[in-house]
């Protein structure tokens, strides 16, 4: 694991935020999202990820509380696609 800001251990990868999300909220809008990151992604859950560890919880911590039913739940990128 990576050091965030504080010089404290932080995930490092898509799969690693994946799983701390998933084990707080399995059903959130950030475990969708981390989903459709990893799967366009050409290192899956392996892509490194260079922001930074405050930057990250910003974005995901928003979405731990939403129900996958926006813009990266499995319908709606199934109804991008088709």
């Amino acid at each position: 694991m990576r050091k965030d800001e504080n010089d404290e251990p932080c995930p490092e990868t898509l799969g690693e935020y994946r799983d701390l999300c998933a084990s707080i909220n399995p059903d959130s809008e950030a475990v969708a999202f981390l989903d459709f990151k990893i799967a366009e992604s050409s290192r899956g859950r392996d892509e490194v990820i260079i922001s930074p560890d405050s930057q990250m919880r910003m974005i995901l911590m928003p979405m731990l509380v939403l129900a996958p039913s926006g813009k990266y739940s499995l319908a709606a990128i199934a109804n991008q696609e088709g």
